[in-house]
């Protein structure tokens, strides 16, 4: 009888650790600590004022690195340990397919709020009369569908990526600046159009690594751990500002994963997003894209929810 009991409580200990999450259920609002922040004003004008999405976008890790610091406590000669992990095994078109559906969603939900959709050509109009278009750091027409590859910074706030890759929808009209004092540009165009504007970004991480110390040593264990971080930016046309963002990011299921996979040299290309990586995650991808999917599509009908709850 207790042989039995046993291998009743291990199946049912090794389902629970199978089962999916049913993000649907999800209560992302409370559970990952969503901040909205939307004034009045700015909520009259998006029911008054056509809403343009000036942009959308996933930034999806391709390289990531832990580092576990050597301690003051630690036994002299103990050194620092570091490691860097590639994505593997999903591949480009996959996501990009992923963003298409993502971003005509997102559409439908904000349509759904009541908001007035628009296509956004007199804001682009405005850039490209206005000279804004012109610039260096400033991206105003329509994207064309190619993956920009970027080698994260220290001004990016991103310390354990490497390398991403930025997808964006096909043909689809983007009024944007990279400088990081780009009130203006904003405002000024939110201004002259009379139109709301509405920026959607997503960091998406694939790895997780586990520091441990003692006296004698450091470990640092590399797993699969996705995650996706949503940002929201809204300007409207009297120069105010409204943001949704999550102060916790959102932890995905990792049944994509097929473990840790040594690669033989340093050019990982083959392995997937990543330009280099001397090991990789390798992932399912059809449970991959699958698991980003369903996150993201109902991490986007509470942001609507969001929207809407503060108009």
């Amino acid at each position: 009888m207790k042989k039995l009991t046993l291998l009743l409580m291990l199946a049912l200990a090794t389902i629970g650790l199978n089962a999916q999450t049913d993000w649907s259920k999800v209560d992302f609002a409370k559970q990952y600590k969503m901040k909205t922040k939307i004034s009045g004003g700015t909520a009259k004008t998006l029911l008054s004022e056509p809403t343009f999405i000036n942009d959308y976008y996933i930034s999806q890790a391709s390289l990531m690195k832990g580092k576990s610091q050597a301690g003051m406590m630690q036994k002299q000669g103990v050194g620092s340990v570091f490691a860097e992990a590639a994505l593997a095994g999903v591949s480009a078109e996959a996501l990009q397919k992923l963003i298409e559906e993502l971003h005509a969603q997102f559409i439908q939900e904000l349509k759904g709020i009541g908001l007035t959709i628009s296509d956004g050509q007199s804001v682009l109009d405005y850039g490209n009369e206005s000279g804004k278009a012109d610039r260096k750091n400033t991206w105003v027409g329509r994207t064309d569908g190619k993956v920009i590859f970027d080698k994260t910074s220290v001004l990016d706030n991103a310390p354990d990526i490497k390398e991403q890759n930025i997808f964006r929808p096909n043909d689809m009209p983007i009024y944007m600046t990279t400088s990081i004092v780009g009130g203006n540009f904003y405002f000024n165009a939110a201004k002259k159009t009379n139109v709301n504007l509405i920026s959607v970004s997503y960091m998406i991480r694939f790895a997780s690594f586990d520091s441990k110390k003692n006296v004698n040593k450091n470990s640092l264990t590399t797993t699969a751990g996705l995650s996706i971080l949503p940002n929201v930016l809204i300007t409207n046309p009297k120069g105010q500002w409204g943001s949704i963002t999550f102060e916790k990011s959102i932890e995905g299921n990792n049944d994509w994963s097929k473990g840790l996979v040594e690669t033989d040299s340093r050019d990982g290309s083959f392995w997937g997003l990543s330009s280099k990586g001397e090991y990789s995650i390798h992932a399912d991808e059809a449970k991959y894209i699958e698991e980003l999917r369903q996150i993201v599509l109902n991490a986007q009908k509470a942001i609507a929810a969001q929207i809407k709850a503060n108009m």
